[in-house]
């Protein structure tokens, strides 16, 4: 028996391995696995749907602490998890018959624990006599090359994989249920409000940086801005002193310079060669595709996942920038010829030696992200595609000569005062000919003047300015600083970055901080620190670290990290009825500025808020004396996206304006769109840009 993580990966695995490249899919039930034949062997391939087991206390209560836990099937913890428990019982009613048992997860700290788990409580073997295929891409090739060549399982990397699940569980579970109920205790209604191992510190940075914000002075400095003119062509000339301090300086300078000649002194000349940049791992992936594309890092990984279970790329999760010496980089090539988009390119590469630049960062388990050459299986879709073109340019210039520019400067005089004019010009396009739309850069041409030249001053200014705070975090640029820190792994610092924003801490499309998330880090700055510490954080990343590297054990983290939560929850508790003060204060701002819309109106005396409705789930805007039979106000709201109320009021009708952010679009509305006889083309507009959706979704699914 294989056991695989994904029904796709399973299809594949049962392909490759079948002598005849036709595996039997047998089906039962909502669920189904495949046999195939592979000399004298009878192979039987199933599927988990991810992690099919989950942690779960086994002390009663809803409160804390809790600390003893145990593995159960994931439907017996998340009631939602209808589909894993007809694979459970498939899987342990065919493992009855099978002599031999093959993990066929993917090779990482999860698959591996997924694995193990599979076959310890679904299978009801021993996991130290089975093997481990390991493979970085579902191609026929290294599917083979894995199965003929199988290895022991890495039992420390296992036990490191467990140990981070019940660390994240003890951590997890213990402080949202102590921050919730001190909130129920101090109001006596329920919220729950979460808290967890990595996502306190990530909270705990953006919360500094909204101080840093919130406490920047901005201080005024002023550029001077000249203006010249030599051979009938105008020149903007840049001051040596980029920020002048003071006003008066300012103006000595353009009183100084007002009507002068300047010297050309010097030109310089350098030439600069810049390298290609190494291959992906996941960071700069997630990194690159927000910049280019504007895909958060989370989804830029459930793509990446789709196109590694599609045969198109290796494996993503992955921390190098290396390409393996036994890597069949030719026949990539020759495979991604033959891609009409990718066909010139990979052709012009084959002519020359395939000597990849390689990136200093390494992993065990997999290579560098790169494309498989093979031909996705199944047809990508627009966002898939994007990534896909990404990948496979980056995997291009990495074949690519340096990129040569002339960077050129001129300095020019007038008494004591030195300005410049630049020029960027690039001599040799290199790699960035493969990387195509992904590298940009803006040339300019020096002017036509020699040294000694006579460069008459026509205009001087001076331009105030005022220094910036700095900037909010963005995902990429949060998610960068976690892997800095050592915070988290490289598959769960995208979720801990999206639920930082979607639980409410922060507001807006960067990571502005909200008023609960304020509260939330206030009272746990106060009350908790350690909890909001990234040295305890990346401490514990060490001693999973260090499980691995076989220096220390599960029981002996287990032991330590339970008596540093219970000395934190034995002072949360001694704390608790102001803590729930605290963070019932804060979820009341926070309500009143996310639901709350100014007053009705239709009564004058109530406000209206966001309400959603609990016979039919739909959203809309109601006055609060509605329920009392007072005040019958209400206005639809947009179904889809996040509302966010704006302290405008519409100029065309005087009601409140809301923005809503769904996906990647953004647009500004009020609450009386429906009716607002300004708002009607908006209206049209959109019914027009959802009918030529529908037209062309028919002609995908036409073709």
């Amino acid at each position: 028996m294989l056991v695989t993580e994904k029904p796709t990966a399973a299809k594949k695995i049962a392909k490759a391995l079948d002598d005849s490249n036709s595996p039997k899919e047998i089906k039962k039930g909502k669920t189904s696995y495949f046999e195939c034949t592979r000399g004298n062997d009878e192979l039987v391939v199933v599927y988990a749907l991810g992690h099919l087991f989950e942690l779960k206390q086994t002390e009663k209560g809803w409160t804390y602490p809790r600390l003893e836990n145990e593995w159960v099937p994931k439907y017996e913890v998340d009631k939602k998890a209808t589909k894993i428990k007809p694979i459970i019982s498939l899987i342990k009613k065919l493992s009855k018959d099978v002599d031999r048992f093959v993990v066929a997860t993917d090779y990482d700290i999860e698959g591996s624990l997924i694995g193990y788990l599979t076959l310890l409580y679904a299978c009801k073997t021993d996991p130290s006599q089975a093997t481990r295929m390991q493979f970085s891409a579902l191609t026929e090739n290294e599917l083979e090359h894995a199965f003929e060549n199988m290895i022991n399982l890495d039992f420390p990397l296992i036990e490191s994989g467990q140990v981070r699940h019940e660390v994240d569980w003890l951590y997890g579970i213990n402080m949202t249920r102590a921050l919730t109920l001190s909130i129920k205790k101090a109001a006596g209604w329920f919220k729950i409000v979460s808290t967890g191992r990595v996502q306190g510190p990530a909270l705990s940075y953006v919360a500094q940086r909204e101080k840093e914000i919130n406490l920047f002075v901005p201080l005024p400095y002023w550029m001077i801005q000249v203006v010249a003119h030599h051979n009938n062509e105008e020149l903007e000339l840049e001051y040596f002193k980029k920020r002048i301090s003071t006003v008066s300086d300012a103006k000595a300078i353009v009183e100084n310079l007002s009507g002068q000649t300047a010297i050309v002194d010097k030109i310089n000349r350098r030439t600069v060669t810049q390298q290609p940049h190494p291959s992906f791992n996941l960071s700069s992936l997630q990194s690159e595709a927000y910049r280019h594309l504007g895909f958060k890092p989370s989804r830029t990984l459930t793509l990446a996942q789709s196109l590694y279970l599609n045969s198109a790329i290796s494996y993503p999760r992955t921390s190098s920038e290396q390409l393996p010496d036994t890597l069949d980089i030719k026949g990539i090539l020759t495979g991604l010829s033959a891609m009409k988009d990718y066909t010139s390119i990979a052709k012009t590469i084959l002519k020359e030696p395939l000597n990849p630049i390689q990136g200093k960062k390494t992993d065990p388990a997999h290579p560098a992200i790169h494309p498989t050459g093979e031909k996705p299986t199944k047809r990508l879709t627009p966002s898939e595609k994007k990534l896909y073109d990404l990948i496979v340019r980056r995997f291009f210039s990495v074949f690519g000569e340096p990129l040569v520019k002339d960077h050129l400067r001129a300095d020019i005089v007038c008494e004591n005062h030195r300005l410049y004019t630049r020029g960027l010009q690039i001599l040799k396009q290199g790699w960035t000919e493969y990387y195509g739309p992904y590298f940009k850069t803006k040339e300019k041409a020096l002017p036509d003047i020699e040294e000694g030249d006579s460069i008459p001053l026509t205009t001087v200014g001076s331009e105030e300015k005022h220094t910036l705070p700095p900037a909010r975090f963005n995902p990429a640029s949060l998610l960068k600083l976690l892997e800095r820190e050592n915070l988290g792994t490289k598959s769960t610092r995208s979720r801990i970055v999206d639920s930082v924003r979607s639980r409410g801490y922060t507001v807006g499309d960067s990571f502005e901080l909200s008023t609960l998330g304020y509260a939330l880090y206030e009272t746990l700055d106060q009350y908790m620190s350690a909890m909001l510490s990234p040295e305890m954080t990346r401490q514990l990343e060490k001693e999973m670290e260090d499980i691995q590297q076989g220096n220390t054990d599960r029981d002996s983290v287990l032991i330590k990290t339970k008596g540093s939560l219970l000395s934190i929850l034995k002072e949360f508790k001694a704390k608790e009825d102001q803590i729930g003060e605290d963070l019932v204060k804060g979820l009341q701002r926070y309500w009143k500025d996310t639901e709350e819309l100014g007053p009705c109106p239709k009564c004058g005396d109530g406000v209206l808020r966001v309400v959603q409705s609990p016979k039919t789930g739909k959203r809309f805007v109601g006055c609060s004396n509605y329920k009392d039979g007072v005040c019958d106000q209400t206005f639809p709201l947009p179904q889809k996206g996040r509302l966010t109320p704006l302290e405008t009021m519409c100029p065309h009708c005087d009601h409140r304006m809301i923005k809503v952010v769904s996906g990647r679009r953004t647009w500004e509305t009020c609450i009386n769109w429906t009716e607002c006889s300004g708002r009607q083309e908006d209206l049209k507009a959109l019914d027009k840009r959802r009918a030529k959706q529908s037209r062309k979704n028919e002609g995908v699914n036409e073709s």
